[in-house]
């Protein structure tokens, strides 16, 4: 069981790293996000949710702010060298309690 840790993710990102998956490409053109929001958030927003076990990387959820308070969420997984982007999503209160807490 491998835990992440962010600063490996972001020297990755830091480092042109990473991979944006075809599903979150399409995720980022329905929800109007860029490539640079995803860099941003990876870069200065925090781990709020870790699926160590997940296959075939370990995959985490990181939320951050580009937008004033409306949270950015981006699930990527970490093959210990790329940071691959699985989706993208904006904060929903259906969804969510808060930003950090997920509903059950």
């Amino acid at each position: 069981m491998t835990k992440l840790r962010i600063g490996q993710i972001r020297k990755a990102i830091r480092e042109n790293k990473y991979l944006i998956k075809s599903h979150a490409k399409q995720r980022m053109g329905q929800r109007e996000v860029r490539d640079a929001d995803i860099i941003s958030v990876i870069l200065n927003g925090e781990i709020i949710e870790q699926t160590p076990r997940a296959k075939p990387f370990p995959k985490c959820l990181i939320m951050g702010f580009v937008r004033e308070n409306e949270p950015l969420y981006v699930s990527c997984a970490f093959d210990g060298k790329y940071v691959h982007i699985i989706t993208v999503h904006w904060f929903d209160p259906e969804k969510w309690i808060d930003p950090w807490t997920r509903r059950r």
